[in-house]
């Protein structure tokens, strides 16, 4: 043999000896791993390998209704991982949105699935829309970043504060900062009208509570209406009706007198006159002359063209919708 041959082969030998170094922990899991997932039935075995995430979909094939279609909802990360929940939940009938901006701008489809299940790396789980909602809003940012807080006051009503989703990407909001400047705790109720939902808050002595999305982290509900608060101690406030996907907002007034003097205004688009009974009794509004009773505590939505002549026991204002899709808000005087 001369030395160049021996060169080879001892090079060879040392090749393999170091492949052989490198990939045999790697090849004596895979055995091991094989040994113990012989034994398994097909689920355990999956599970076995994907851990949480196979658990979630298990639990879901067994709860989740078989005469239903499902929706899939993922992040944009995520795409991939529900194109596996889709595989994994058969015999269920599933149908991938994509992400929740996807899902609601797909309100008006008829056969848009009304049961929701979130994917995600980690696991898959039936929500509610709300959920999902306040979760992206959760992880946003606030419209609002400098919120100016009014003078100290025990109580005073908010004429409309929301929590809904108009026309994607517009998603309305009331972002709250309320502070105690006291050197006590407050105890502040607030109430949701008109469906009289009644929540109480406690702020501890100069503490700030601030809120991204106030009536549904308040009243866990998806609407409108106004709100009406009452604290045991004067407290600095500030609430903005806010458009997430617009980024536009408005500085709600803290009313507490009744007032119906409109300002001449410039209207544009979807023009509305919003009425509000804040007492605890009936109220009368005159609309260009024409009386309109009005419920204790009612809120009253009317389309218009022109702003109208108001008076009455009661609060009014106006908005209108500009082309760009911002809200612009006409307050009363008194």
């Amino acid at each position: 043999m001369n030395r160049g041959s021996l060169m080879v082969r001892v090079s060879g030998a040392l090749l393999f000896v170091s492949l052989a170094v490198a990939t045999l922990p790697r090849l004596v899991a895979l055995v091991n791993g094989a040994i113990t997932l012989y034994p398994l039935e097909y689920d355990a075995r999956r599970e076995h390998q994907m851990g949480d995430w196979y658990t979630s979909v298990e639990k879901l094939r067994r709860e989740l209704p078989r005469h239903e279609t499902i929706a899939l909802i993922s992040s944009p990360v995520d795409r991939d991982t529900a194109v596996f929940a889709n595989y994994y939940l058969f015999p269920l009938r599933t149908r991938s949105l994509g992400t929740r901006s996807d899902y609601r701008t797909a309100a008006a489809d008829p056969t848009l699935p009304r049961t929701i299940v979130a994917v995600s790396a980690t696991r898959a789980e039936r929500v509610a829309y709300d959920v999902l909602r306040d979760r992206d809003l959760r992880g946003g940012r606030r419209v609002v970043e400098n919120p100016q807080l009014s003078e100290p006051a025990r109580s005073f009503v908010l004429p409309l504060v929301a929590s809904l989703d108009g026309a994607a990407p517009s998603t309305f909001v009331t972002e709250a900062t309320i502070r105690n400047p006291n050197p006590v705790r407050a105890e502040v109720r607030v109430v949701f009208w008109p469906k009289g939902i009644e929540r109480t808050i406690t702020i501890a002595p100069g503490a700030t509570a601030a809120y991204y999305d106030f009536v549904h982290q308040t009243f866990n509900i998806l609407d409108r209406g106004w709100l009406r608060v009452d604290s045991s101690q004067p407290l600095q406030a500030a609430f903005y009706f806010a458009n997430r996907g617009g980024g536009d907002w408005t500085l709600l007034p803290n009313v507490t007198t009744t007032a119906t003097r409109l300002p001449p205004a410039r209207l544009h688009r979807d023009t509305k006159l919003f009425l509000v009974n804040p007492s605890d009794g009936r109220a009368t509004a005159v609309l260009d002359g024409e009386s309109i009773p009005i419920d204790p505590h009612a809120f009253i939505v009317r389309p218009i063209t022109t702003v109208p002549l108001v008076g009455g026991n009661v609060f009014a204002f106006v908005t209108t919708r500009e082309l760009n899709g911002r809200t612009d808000f006409y307050w009363p005087s008194r």
